[in-house]
């Protein structure tokens, strides 16, 4: 059993014994004292319990690694990759599987321009996956594994849920397919309603060599969307950085866990 189910599992027992022994005020406080903790598990990248995450990569030049959610799509993909070629930059595409299914040969001009592509569930349940069962975690990553052979688009063995949001059986079913959970070091919060110019603002402070950085195309406001890749990569050539594709082998979790740290 995990270390951080045990801790969590002992606060409940001695909640429960203090009820039982006739402070129950108490054993409240002491029942819900790790929940907020557990809370942050599944929303922050930087949170390692459920599962180790690479956030950054070892790297001694001034690189980063761009990652492009939601995709693919015919009102994105396709100026994606001529803003990717215009600026020598390499990204990593982490796609839907239903998207792939109605865009494959998307999928496959992604591959065939020098990219890659990351699994980020079949049907992208932001709202939900938090609380998938082992059952329903399984099925969103073979179906999106599914829709890339069917596709015949080769992939990576990463794994990126929707939002970023993480549940306590995803590690047992990435371990299962030899897969790595990436999530990001730097963000702008593109996806949500924020402008790609304030969104740029907020990412650029973020930037760091080694670097993961997340981005979004296609679904809501895929203008918007696409305007922020626009200004990052911009704003990544005029700051000297390179967009690359990193090994697996470089990849940490944090940067305590580089080298130079």
């Amino acid at each position: 059993m995990k270390l951080w189910l045990k801790v969590v599992l002992g606060f409940k027992v001695c909640a429960a014994a203090l009820w039982i022994l006739g402070d129950p005020h108490v054993a409240l406080i002491v029942f819900f004292l790790p929940d907020p903790w557990v809370f942050l598990q599944f929303v922050l990248p930087r949170q390692q319990a459920f599962r180790p995450a690479a956030t950054v990569f070892e790297t001694p030049r001034r690189e980063v690694w761009l990652t492009i959610d939601d995709g693919p799509d015919p009102k994105s993909t396709p100026k994606v990759l001529e803003l990717l070629r215009w600026h020598r930059a390499k990204a990593t595409f982490f796609v839907v599987g239903r998207q792939v299914e109605k865009h494959p040969e998307l999928a496959r001009q992604i591959v065939a321009e020098g990219h890659t592509i990351g699994n980020h569930t079949h049907t992208h349940p932001s709202w939900s996956f938090w609380s998938a069962f082992p059952s329903r975690t399984a099925a969103e990553i073979d179906g999106c594994v599914g829709a890339l052979l069917l596709a015949d688009a080769p992939f990576e063995h990463y794994f990126r849920p929707p939002v970023g949001v993480r549940n306590p059986f995803l590690a047992g079913e990435l371990a299962a397919r030899g897969m790595v959970l990436v999530l990001w070091e730097a963000r702008g919060l593109d996806g949500g309603r924020r402008a790609p110019a304030a969104a740029l603002r907020s990412i650029a402070g973020q930037i760091r060599p080694g670097g993961i950085l997340l981005s979004h195309e296609a679904g809501i406001r895929p203008e918007q969307r696409l305007e922020f890749v626009t200004l990052l990569l911009e704003h990544l050539s005029n700051e000297g950085y390179a967009c690359v594709l990193p090994e697996r082998g470089s990849l940490r979790q944090s940067r305590a866990t580089l080298p130079d740290a």
